[in-house]
């Protein structure tokens, strides 16, 4: 019996602590929501692994001896996919700033809405750029041009899946502005 008002005593004081304005802003703060901080990780990730690629690249996988024209392809698509993960992993640390929580997740949801178009864009120029590279110069075959068909089927289902983690993304952030009232 004495634990069932050991819990009617903690149910009658909790919520009581006060909390102090610094805690308040931190709890409220749109940037530091989990899936702000996935999009972060998602982004320095990208990052990190695309500009190793393309330092790595001339020498890896005898760029010298493909055309001109597709390494200056894979060079630019990589590295407008590299500069846009960086645009969008500086736009999402910032903190998005509005008058209340619902502005500022009114901004973060059309921030969102262009950086996916943007990360969209450029993954699959990227991707395309990357098989175009590998298969320029070779002499293709039926089974060549099944594993190209599969290059092909493969970055587009990716750049789907990549489109609708986005899409996801953006819904939840939407959520949470119709929860709000607005």
């Amino acid at each position: 019996m004495m634990e069932l008002e050991d819990m009617k005593a903690t149910w009658q004081g909790a919520g009581k602590q006060a909390r102090n304005n610094h805690e308040l802003s931190k709890m409220t703060k749109v940037s530091n929501h989990p899936k702000l901080r996935r999009i972060r990780a998602k982004l320095l990730i990208e990052v990190i692994l695309l500009t190793t690629f393309l330092l790595t690249y001339q020498n890896a996988f005898d760029a010298p001896e493909k055309p001109l024209w597709t390494n200056v392809l894979l060079a630019v698509f990589g590295l407008l996919f590299v500069l846009n993960d960086v645009a969008a992993y500086l736009l999402v640390i910032k903190r998005v700033k509005g008058t209340s929580i619902v502005a500022s997740l009114v901004r973060l949801v059309a921030l969102l809405k262009k950086l996916s178009v943007w990360s969209v864009v450029s993954s699959m120029l990227f991707g395309l750029s990357l098989i175009l590279f590998f298969s320029v110069g070779l002499t293709f075959d039926d089974t060549k041009y099944l594993i190209l068909a599969g290059m092909v089927i493969t970055l587009c289902a990716l750049t789907y899946g990549s489109y609708q983690n986005w899409k996801s993304q953006i819904r939840h952030f939407s959520e949470m502005i119709h929860e709000f009232g607005r």
